[in-house]
């Protein structure tokens, strides 16, 4: 083989391997195709599962992983580019936001529902109103025993929580009590399910659910959870007015514990990261799906209705 026709072989070689590479390092993904990460709250599970599985019904090129992380998790996930959308129950505060754009990194905050935290007791717990005041004691410790505030026997009130550090656990912690200490008799398990499953078996218990556990439309187990359990109403006993975390009183601003829900995107193109959150704030399906997980969307979709007039 002649010096000519091998070095011809090789530049080939060089430029072939050098376009492999350049393709290889190009977006592989759009607005409707490809495959990202997104980092969810446990207490949003049922949620992005309808939302993800209705999304890749419709684009079937397009794949979405959903992992579940804890705030804190899911900011150092988004940071360190292991997915392109997380969701949390707050924006980014500045100082978030200032280490990222230290590292050339820009991500938005978009809110798009807004939820609520929900307590639940046994389904044999007479005591399904409770003043906001006094639950706000029995956090800090200063009423242990049902028989302090209802009818529900002496047993030392145990409160459940799905997980430390979950979005259910900070709103209680930081929100409702301003950062007090929680009291021994506060925990964690490891889900929103496990909270149910707890309290289904411990007549004491309140637990601590997102109301998409126990209010919404699509999910037969979340269906089934509201037969195990029941809603506690939250209120005060000098009005004698309580409201439950379903909608209406969501959206009415009247039950006390709600929070919004964002989705915090990096991405800057037209990937699939976008695509999927234009699908759930822009999209009717979207805000469809919202509506029937139990939250209120900030996207009310709006349906243009003609009539004929005579």
């Amino acid at each position: 083989m002649s010096i000519l026709k091998t070095n011809t072989m090789l530049l080939a070689l060089i430029f072939f391997g050098a376009c492999k590479t350049s393709n290889d390092n190009e977006p592989q993904d759009t607005l409707t195709s490809g495959k990202t990460n997104i980092a969810v709250d446990d207490s949003y599970t049922f949620l992005f599962e309808t939302l993800t599985r209705v999304f890749e019904d419709q684009n079937p090129e397009a794949k979405i992983n959903t992992h579940i992380k804890n705030e804190a998790e899911a900011i150092q996930y988004l940071m360190d580019d292991s997915c392109k959308v997380i969701v949390l129950n707050r924006a980014l505060t500045k100082n978030e936001v200032a280490v990222f754009n230290s590292k050339n990194i820009y991500p938005k905050s978009i809110k798009f529902a807004y939820d609520a935290v929900a307590l639940i007791v046994h389904p044999d717990n007479p005591d399904t109103l409770l003043d906001l005041n006094d639950f706000k004691s029995i956090l800090t410790g200063k009423i242990s025993h049902w028989n302090q505030i209802g009818k529900n026997g002496n047993g030392e009130i145990r409160i459940v929580f799905d997980k430390p550090n979950s979005a259910n656990f900070k709103y209680i912690k930081d929100t409702v009590i301003g950062g007090a200490k929680l009291q021994k008799n506060c925990f964690g398990v490891r889900s929103n399910k496990e909270v149910i499953d707890y309290v289904t078996k411990n007549k004491n218990s309140i637990g601590i659910v997102s109301a998409g556990w126990i209010t919404n439309d699509y999910s037969n187990a979340a269906k089934a959870f509201l037969t195990q359990v029941k809603v506690v109403g939250l209120g005060h006993k000098s009005s004698g007015l309580y409201y439950k975390p379903y909608q209406y009183y969501v959206h009415q601003t009247t039950y006390p514990f709600i929070r919004p829900v964002f989705l915090i995107s990096r991405q800057t193109r037209m990937g699939l990261g976008t695509g999927f959150v234009n699908f759930i704030c822009k999209a009717d399906k979207g805000q469809q799906i919202v509506t029937k997980l139990g939250l209120v969307p900030v996207y009310a979709y709006i349906r243009e209705i003609k009539a004929n007039v005579e």
